[in-house]
Parts: C-alpha cells; structure tokens; sequence
C-alpha cells in the first residue's frame, strides 16, 4: 500500500477547509457593502479638491455649461467646440414632445407628486422614441441627449404649461438659453427669463450634483450597465429608486422649514427646541468639500432682495449652530436647497432639479459599467427548507 503523499495531504486539507467554512454561520453572506464594482475615473478627489475625468469641478462650473459636463462623462473627455455645437444642436432639435405624449402626462392626478413625475417622463418618452431598437452603445447615448432634452418639456406640461408647436417656449428669448436656464425657468413655472446670474447659478448647481459618491440609484444604474446597453433603461431604473428613497421629500421639507424662519433667531429658536436635538438631512461629520463650497458662492451672488437676505441669514445661522455644537457640517444637498429657493424654485420640485442633474452622472456610470465587463449578478444561495418548515 502506497503512503499518501504531501499533495494529497494538501487536498484533503483543502476539502477539511472547505467544509469547515462552510460550518461557521459568522461567514453567511452579508451583502455586497465591502463589494468593490470598479474603479471609477468619473469622480475623484485630489488633496481635498473635486474632480470629473481628472478635470477640476471648480473650473468646469466656471465655464458655466452643463451641457458640455454631460459630454465629458459620457465620453470621459471633453467636448471641442465643434461637438459643443452639435450637442446644442441636438438639444434645441430634441427639446420638442408630441401631443399624445403631452395628453398624457397632462392627465395624471393633481395630487402626483413632482417627483414621481420623474421616472414617468422618462418612460413616456423612452416608448416614443424614433429610435427605440437600436441598442449600440452611440446610439444610446443619443437617445440619452434627446430624453435630456424632452424631460423639461415634458414636465412643463405636467406643471399645467402649454405647447407652442410642440415646445415650451413660444418665442426665442426662452430658446436661447442653455439647458440650465431654459429647465430653470420650466420648474419655476414663470415667464421671466433667468438672469445671467441666475442661469450660472443653475448651471452651477446641475454640474455639482451631476455626480455623488456611490448611493442605491448609482449601484442600480450600474447594474443595469453591467448586463445592457441600454442607457436611459439604466436611467429609467435609477429615477425610480431616486423618486422611491425620497418619499418623504428631505428637500422639500428643508426648505419649509427654512421659508418658515423670518429671522436668524427664529433659526435658532427653532433648533433649540428641536428633541432630540438632531437634524435629520443634509448635514454630516465629514468636512465640507469644494462643491457644497461653489453651491454657497453662488447663493451669494443671488442676495438682492430682503427675503432672500432672511433665508441666507437664517440658513448660515444654523450651519453655525451645528458646527459649534456637533461639529456637523453642510452637505451639498443642504447648500442646494438653499440655491433652489434662492431661484423661487417651489418645495417640491427642489428634488425634482437635483434628480434632473444626476440623470448624467448615472448614464455615465452605466457606460463606465460596461466598459469594465464586470458582472454585477451575485449568487444565491438556495433553502433546504422542508414542506413542514415552510408551512
């Protein structure tokens, strides 16, 4: 009889191993929080500043085009003025729905909220689109630039807005306007045109929250990216969880409070007799980083009248508070709040503008998914469970 040998003591060691991991309930699965999907070039930050495709944000908002910034992430690298051109183009050709489609979104119940609007628009839109087929990866993107188009439309007569020829706009002092200016003035639902300082403010605020760290409606447009092409699928899936985790609306919530502070000690008041002492959205330990910086700049920029000296005061005031006294900080969704109703944008559409912005950083992240070829589609583990145990 032979004697084993060391390689087959290995094996048998291996197979004991196996089967003893397979005994210790502390290594059951736990979910996919230490999971990593990718590395991802879309979003970085270098010695405390912030960064898309390697490109400072701060000079991406100085530029003032959040047209050019959705090119930049889809294509990870930037637009020549020759495809800036076509870009604008395509937007001012797209920005056009069809009846039917407007005679639907116009019949949904007055009670739908702005952002469950949302994700309904995208999928209206997706089922007229021309090309609804084609699911290479530069038709998709196309299909993403004129979605982005339809969306303000779109919800400009879900607002209770009128058509001109299919357009929101009647005359080409509206037109003009980049996309930031143009979905600015549709959400406020006036018919002023933004002022150049308010079209920068827009724009300012859709570059800055474009893109956020890893969140439930970023993993689901990467999950969809992992398997498909199909970017505005991708999109369409990562509204939905965006409109599903707000229901309770953080942002609209924050700005009714703030709008109901007509003095900074009203402010305070207000946080003093708060039990527990908690704020419950849009401040966090971690320090404050550069766009939630830019965000409050441009709030700055926007203190022409007393009411929005009030807010500004008001809003500042509380920031204080909590730095002193919990060493909390404010997020940019805190500082875009405070932007939106800055720009007279109501309550319940702050969400609404801030979910519009992120459609570009999850069709970037879809894109960026499937260029890796990672799978994302874990395993599962299947129940012995008898009859009897089920019953």
């Amino acid at each position: 009889m032979e004697s084993p040998t060391p390689a087959s003591h290995l094996v048998d060691g291996l197979r004991q191993l196996i089967t003893d991991i397979h005994r210790i309930p502390e290594l059951s699965p736990r979910g996919l929080s230490d999971v990593v999907l990718a590395e991802t070039r879309l979003l970085g930050f270098p010695e405390s500043a912030v960064a898309y495709c390697g490109l400072p944000v701060e000079e991406l908002c100085d530029e003032g085009s959040f047209e050019s910034v959705v090119w930049l992430l889809l294509n990870q690298s930037a637009a020549d003025p020759e495809q800036l051109a076509d870009i604008s183009a395509v937007l001012s050709e797209s920005a056009v729905v069809e009846q039917p489609l407007a005679d639907t979104i116009a019949s949904m119940p007055l009670q739908t909220r702005s952002l469950d609007l949302f994700p309904l628009c995208l999928t209206l839109l997706s089922c007229f689109d021309p090309n609804p087929m084609d699911r290479t990866l530069n038709a998709a993107r196309s299909q993403f630039w004129r979605i982005m188009a339809q969306v303000p439309v779109l919800l400009h007569v879900a607002f209770g807005g009128k058509l001109h020829e299919g357009r929101a706009f009647p005359d080409d002092s509206s037109r003009s306007l980049s996309y930031a200016g143009q979905l600015l003035q549709i959400l406020r639902q006036d018919d002023r045109v933004p002022l150049p300082a308010e079209e920068q403010a827009m724009n300012t605020l859709l570059i800055c929250q474009c893109l956020t760290e890893m969140r439930p409606a970023c993993f689901a447009a990467r999950f969809f990216g992992s398997t498909v092409t199909d970017i505005v699928a991708a999109v369409k899936a990562a509204s939905s969880m965006y409109a599903a985790q707000l229901r309770n609306d953080p942002f609209a919530w924050t700005a009714e409070r703030l709008e109901s502070f007509k003095t900074p000690d009203a402010a305070e008041a207000w946080w003093n007799a708060r039990s527990p002492r908690v704020m419950p959205f849009g401040f966090s330990s971690e320090p404050q980083e550069l766009r939630t910086e830019l965000l409050s700049n441009e709030c700055r920029n926007l203190l022409g009248s007393l009411p929005a000296l009030v807010l500004e005061a008001a809003g500042t005031r509380l920031e204080k508070l909590l730095a002193r006294e919990q060493h909390l900080f404010p997020t940019m969704d805190w500082m875009s709040v405070r932007l939106l109703m800055l720009l007279n944008v109501p309550s319940d559409r702050i969400a609404l503008a801030v979910g519009i912005a992120r459609m570009a950083g999850w069709a970037a992240q879809c894109v960026e998914q499937h260029h890796t070829a990672i799978p994302l589609l874990p395993q599962l583990r299947y129940s012995a469970a008898s009859a009897d145990e089920v019953d």
